[in-house]
């Protein structure tokens, strides 16, 4: 009887425990499902090296080299030309921010020359004026 009683007493304990575990793991789901929303190009990423770690490590069928023959060279083709229009727009792009950066810097200094060649009119009227 001693056996069952002790049985009786554990059974809320490993109750609260799995309580306990299951509140912890979807607390870390939570702040899972969080981080992935903040960062869904990681996401991507991630993704994209998880499926390229599985092509290379998972051995092709015979049946996959009859039916994707001569596609995987047209993909890699295709991949390596959008990779090459890639470089060269981000090339483009990080060009006209350099460029965009020092027009900004060159209208902040001609607002900056205005601001100061109108307060010393101001100072200049005010003297005039005592």
């Amino acid at each position: 009887m001693a056996e069952t009683t002790k049985s009786a007493k554990s059974k809320p304990a490993k109750r609260a425990k799995l309580a306990d575990a299951r509140e912890a793991a979807f607390d870390r789901a939570k702040a899972a499902v969080r981080g992935l929303e903040s960062n869904p190009v990681g996401v991507l990423v991630g993704g994209l090296t998880v499926g390229l770690i599985a092509g290379a490590l998972i051995p092709r069928g015979d049946r996959e080299k009859k039916l994707l023959g001569t596609v995987g060279q047209r993909l890699a083709e295709g991949a390596t030309a959008a990779v090459i229009a890639a470089r060269a727009t981000g090339k483009e792009q990080l060009s006209s921010a350099v460029l965009g950066r020092d027009a900004a810097k060159e209208s902040a200094r001609k607002v900056f020359d205005s601001a100061v060649t109108a307060a010393r009119g101001i100072k200049k009227k005010a003297a005039d004026a005592a």
